[in-house]
C-alpha cells in the first residue's frame, strides 16, 4: 500500500468557534485601542469619541462576527457582510484605526484562500477601492483640503490591510489543493491496487474453476454411465441394477464432498478438458525439475497422504509449487526444504528457503509484485485453512499453509 500523505492543512477550529473567538478579539481591540488614544484623524490624548460612539461600535463590532459562520460554505458573501460591518463602524467612530478589526483580517484571507485568483482578486480590489475613497472623504470632512501626505498616509494604511492577508491566503490555499491533490492521486493509486488485487483473485477463482472440472468430471462421467446402464438392465437384472445404485450414491457423495470444499467459486470462462488436475503424487515430478537450482532440496513427509480429497491435494500442490517458483526467482541455488505434515484434523504445508548462494542468471527480468501469494492464500482460504508467509531467521523466505481435514470446517 502507498504511504498515506499528511492530512490537508486546515484551520483548527469550525467556523462557529472562529465566529466567537474573532468577536472577542475583535471588540477587545476596539476597547484596547480607545484605552490607549490610538486615533488616525484627530491628535491629542485621546480619541474624540463618544460613549455612544464606543459601544455603537461595540455593537457592530461584535455583530460583525456573526457572518463568519458561512465562512467555509459562502466566504464572497460573509466577506461582503463583514466589510459593510466594518464599514458602519468606521462611520460610527470616525476613526479607521480603531475598526480595522481581526474579523476583517480574516475575512480576507478566508475569501483568498477559499476562491479563484479572479474572485478574490476583484472582491479585494474593490473593498479596497471603496476603503481607500471613504476614508480620502472622511480626510476631506475632518481635515480639509487633501495633501499628497495625507493621501499617501491613507494608501499607506488602507493597502496593508488588503495585502497582507491576500498574501496568506494565497500560501493557505496552495498548500491546501497541493495536499487535496496529493490525496487524490493517493486515493486513485489505492483504487488501481485493490482493481489489480481483486482482478488477480477472479483471475486465480477462474483458474481453480477450471481445475475443479478436471478433478470432478471423472466422478460425474461415472454416475452417468452407471445411471444409463442401470436404466437398460433395471428390469432384466435387478440385482446388477442395485449394485449400480449403490455405485452411484457413493460416487454422488463423494462428489458433493469435493463440490462442498470448493463452494463458492466463480467461474467466468468455459473449461478446458482434457488436461489432469496435479495433486501432491506429482510432487516427486515437480522437486526433479527444480533441483537443478536448488541442489539442496529435501522432502519430509509424515502420515499418508494418499486419502486426501482430490481439492486439498491440489491446494497443498500448487501452495509447494509457487513456494518453489518464488524460491527459484528470489533465492537461486538456496537450500530448500518442503514439509508436509499429516494429522487426524488438518494437513500442515511448509516452504523453507535460505537465502541465495548464486548470482542471478543473465537476463534474468527485475523482481515486480506479483499475485502469487494472493493465489495460495484464497486456495487455503477456499478450503477453510490459512496462509502464513514471511521472512525466515536466516535470511530466507518461510511459507505456511494449514489445511483443515474436518468435512464441516471446510464446507
Amino acid at each position: 500500500m502507498p504511504a498515506q500523505p499528511a492530512a490537508p492543512p486546515r484551520l483548527l477550529l469550525p467556523d462557529p468557534a472562529w465566529a466567537v473567538l474573532l468577536g472577542v478579539a475583535s471588540v477587545g481591540y476596539f476597547l484596547l485601542t480607545i484605552a490607549v488614544g490610538t486615533s488616525f484623524f484627530t491628535h491629542g490624548p485621546g480619541p474624540s469619541v463618544t460613549a455612544g460612539s464606543v459601544w455603537g461600535s461595540v455593537a457592530v463590532l461584535a455583530a460583525q462576527s456573526v457572518p463568519m459562520l458561512w465562512r467555509t460554505r459562502r466566504p464572497v458573501l460573509s466577506f461582503w457582510l463583514v466589510f459593510a460591518c466594518f464599514l458602519a463602524a468606521t462611520a460610527i467612530s470616525i476613526d479607521r484605526n480603531l475598526t480595522v478589526s481581526p474579523t476583517l483580517l480574516f475575512a480576507v484571507f478566508s475569501v483568498t484562500a477559499r476562491t479563484r485568483t479572479r474572485t478574490w482578486a476583484t472582491t479585494a480590489g474593490v473593498a479596497a477601492g471603496i476603503d481607500t475613497t471613504v476614508q480620502l472623504v472622511l480626510g476631506v470632512m475632518f481635515g480639509g483640503v487633501l495633501t499628497p501626505v495625507a493621501v499617501l498616509a491613507v494608501l499607506t494604511r488602507v493597502v496593508p490591510t488588503y495585502l497582507a492577508p491576500c498574501l496568506a491566503g494565497l500560501l493557505y490555499g496552495s498548500q491546501r489543493r497541493r495536499a487535496e491533490l496529493a490525496a487524490a492521486q493517493t486515493e486513485a493509486l489505492r483504487e488501481a491496487a485493490e482493481a489489480q488485487t481483486a482482478a488477480a483473485v477472479a483471475s486465480e477463482r477462474n483458474r481453480m474453476a477450471r481445475e475443479l472440472h478436471d478433478v470432478a468430471a471423472h466422478h460425474l462421467s461415472g454416475i452417468l454411465l452407471q445411471t444409463r446402464a442401470a436404466i437398460r438392465v433395471r428390469e432384466s437384472d435387478p440385482r446388477t441394477t442395485g449394485v449400480l445404485l449403490e455405485s452411484i450414491q457413493s460416487e454422488g457423495e463423494l462428489t458433493m464432498l469435493n463440490l462442498r470444499e470448493v463452494i463458492g467459486v466463480l467461474r467466468e470462462d468455459s473449461p478446458v478438458a482434457g488436461v489432469p488436475a496435479p495433486t501432491l503424487a506429482s510432487l516427486p515430478t515437480l522437486l526433479a525439475a527444480v533441483r537443478d537450482l536448488h541442489p539442496e532440496l529435501a522432502l519430509a513427509v509424515t502420515g499418508d497422504l494418499h486419502d486426501l480429497s482430490p481439492a486439498t491435494s491440489l491446494a497443498c500442490f500448487r501452495i509447494i509449487q509457487e513456494s518453489l517458483t518464488n524460491a527459484r526467482k528470489h533465492a537461486p541455488g538456496g537450500a530448500v526444504t518442503v514439509v508436509i505434515q499429516r494429522n487426524p484434523r488438518e494437513v500442515v504445508v511448509e516452504v523453507r528457503n535460505a537465502a541465495a548462494t548464486d548470482p542471478a542468471p543473465p537476463g534474468a527480468p527485475e523482481s515486480r509484485r506479483g499475485y502469487g501469494l494472493v493465489g495460495m492464500r484464497e486456495r487455503a482460504a477456499m478450503l477453510g485453512g490459512v496462509l502464513e508467509t514471511g521472512p525466515a531467521p536466516d535470511g530466507g523466505w518461510r511459507t505456511l499453509a494449514v489445511i483443515p481435514l474436518d468435512r464441516q470446517v471446510a464446507a
